[in-house]
């Protein structure tokens, strides 16, 4: 369990806990169940650094650094496979080239518009974000977009012979699905239950819509579609809050 936690740790954050530790593809499909546990203790994060900035800095200002601290905390990990998925999903014409053109290391238009307004969105909404609700909305962002990947990967296929995704495709097993989703629901009521019944259902058709699609056009997903995916999840989440808020 302690060992799973790890590998799920260092492989969504810039923390190493333990330099020699070596993990099999199947241990890296298990760990898929603490990625909601990773993503709650990266908004734990996320939450105490807006505390310290918003004690020196004006609103607006301390969102920005909450913006560049979570790209930091990932070492960019998901931005990167939004920009990459957005390039091979519109620059190409079918499956081959879409595949060609995300594997390549240069960043196109397509994804750095896709990458652009993902931020904004993301800014505009934590300054539409106060107190109670913008704590409870950065503890659920990356705890739901970590969640998302798992919905992405379960008896999905992979559309690459290998790559980083590849191993969670797999290995990803219902008993592992189930115990992240209830992980993931739980702490997400715990946090806010009245918009967690709301944001919940949305990040998961989300999900689904965003997963038959990728499969649909490229043959199966892969680990840059799967982060695209988290990072859009995270944009729904505090769209959704602002929603809710200005509801009432």
């Amino acid at each position: 369990m302690i060992k799973d936690f790890v590998t799920a740790l260092q492989f969504l954050t810039i923390f190493t806990v333990a330099k020699r530790h070596r993990v099999s593809e199947a241990d890296l499909a298990r760990s898929m169940v603490y990625f909601p546990v990773v993503g709650f203790l990266l908004g734990v994060l996320l939450v105490y650094s807006n505390k310290a900035m918003e004690w020196i800095f004006p609103h607006t200002i301390a969102n920005v650094w909450i913006l560049i601290f979570s790209v930091l905390l990932t070492r960019a990990l998901h931005i990167d496979g939004l920009g990459d998925t957005l390039d091979g999903l519109m620059g190409g014409v079918d499956k081959e080239t879409s595949l060609r053109i995300m594997k390549d290391s240069s960043l196109g238009t397509a994804g750095v518009l896709g990458i652009v307004f993902s931020l904004l969105l993301r800014y505009f909404s934590l300054n539409n974000l106060f107190s109670e609700e913008k704590t409870a909305a950065l503890l659920t962002a990356p705890l739901l977009g970590r969640w998302s990947q798992t919905v992405m990967v379960f008896r999905a296929y992979y559309a690459r012979h290998e790559g980083m995704g590849r191993a969670f495709v797999r290995h990803m097993r219902l008993g592992g699905m189930a115990v992240a989703t209830l992980i993931a629901v739980g702490l997400s009521l715990f946090v806010n239950e009245a918009r967690a019944l709301f944001i919940i259902p949305a990040v998961a058709v989300f999900a689904l819509i965003s997963r038959a699609y990728i499969i649909k056009r490229l043959g199966g997903v892969t680990g840059d579609t799967i982060g695209a995916v988290s990072e859009l999840s995270e944009v729904i989440v505090l769209l959704g809050f602002v929603v809710l808020s200005s509801g009432g």
